[in-house]
C-alpha cells in the first residue's frame, strides 16, 4: 500500500509520541540522558582535569563532553524497535496502513528528543561551571545544530545494528560495543598528541574528534577558527544518514515478514 507523505508524517509523529509515552512510564532513559553530560563533565573536568595540560581547559572540555554525551545517548533507544519486533507489536502495525519509514522515523524522532535533553543539560552544566559561547548567536546555533545532526545520524546507525540483533539485550550490547570506543578513543576531552603512535591516527580520524574540533572553533569566537573542521564534521553525519536510513528500512522489512 502506498502511503502519502502527509499520512506518513502523521504516522511517524504518532509513533514518536508512543515512544515518548513509554519513556514517561519508564523515565530512566530520559534521566540518564540528562545526567550523562553532567557525570562526564564532573569526571573529566574536576576529577581528571588537573592532569590535562590545556590552557582554558573548560572551553576545550565542554564541546568534547557534549559530543561524547550525544554519542552515547544516541544508543539509548536503539533496542526499542527490536523489543517491538520480538514482542509482535510490529505485526500489529502491519495490519494498519503504516509504512516501515513511519515506524523507524517515529522511533528516531523520539531519540532526537532525548538528544535535545542531553544537549540542554550539558550546556546548562557548562554555563554553571563558567563556560560561555563567544562566537555569537549564529555560531551557537550552528554548533548545537551540528550536535543534534550528529546524534540523529548515530541513532539511525544504532537502529540498524539493533535490527541485526537476535534480542534486545544483544542489541544494546552491539550498539554500545561500537559507541563507547567511538566516544572515548577520540580527542574529545584531551589532545591527541600524547597518545601512542598506533592510537593517535585512530583518534584523529574519529568523527567525534572532528565534531569536537569544529565546535571549539565555532564557539571560541576567534575569526576563522573551526571553519576547516566544520565541513568534515557536517559531512560525516550526512553520509551516515544516506547509508543507514535505507539499510535500516530494508533490514526492517526483512525482519518483519
Amino acid at each position: 500500500m502506498t502511503i502519502g507523505a502527509g499520512a506518513g508524517l502523521r504516522d511517524a509523529s504518532e509513533l514518536a509520541r508512543r515512544s515518548l509515552l513509554r519513556t514517561r512510564r519508564a523515565p530512566r532513559t530520559l534521566v540518564l540522558a540528562a545526567l550523562l553530560p553532567l557525570l562526564l563533565l564532573l569526571v573529566f573536568g574536576y576529577v581528571l582535569g588537573g592532569s590535562v595540560a590545556v590552557p582554558g581547559y573548560l572551553d576545550f572540555l565542554v564541546p568534547g563532553v557534549l559530543v561524547q554525551a550525544v554519542t552515547l545517548t544516541a544508543g539509548l533507544g536503539a533496542a526499542n524497535v527490536a523489543v517491538d519486533v520480538r514482542r509482535g507489536m510490529v505485526d500489529r502495525f502491519r495490519t494498519l496502513p503504516v509504512g516501515s519509514a513511519a515506524v523507524l522515523t517515529g522511533a528516531t524522532a523520539a531519540d532526537l528528543v532525548r538528544l535535545a535533553v542531553t544537549v540542554t543539560a550539558g550546556a546548562a552544566a557548562g554555563v554553571i561551571a563558567g563556560w560561555r559561547v563567544d562566537g555569537g548567536p549564529a555560531a551557537a546555533a550552528a554548533g548545537f545544530g551540528l550536535l543534534l545532526l550528529s546524534g540523529y545520524a548515530l541513532t539511525w546507525a544504532s537502529l540498524l545494528l539493533a535490527l541485526h540483533a537476535r534480542n534486545p539485550g544483544t542489541a544494546r550490547r552491539m550498539v554500545y560495543a561500537c559507541l563507547i570506543p567511538l566516544a572515548f578513543v577520540s580527542g574529545a576531552v584531551a589532545p591527541t598528541d600524547p597518545m601512542p603512535w598506533w592510537l593517535r591516527p585512530l583518534a584523529e580520524a574519529n568523527p567525534v574528534t572532528l565534531t569536537a574540533a569544529a565546535l571549539r572553533g565555532l564557539w571560541s569566537g576567534a575569526p576563522g577558527t573551526g571553519l576547516s573542521a566544520y565541513p568534515l564534521a557536517l559531512l560525516w553525519p550526512l553520509a551516515v544518514l544516506l547509508l543507514a536510513v535505507p539499510l535500516a528500512r530494508r533490514r526492517y522489512r526483512r525482519t518483519v515478514p
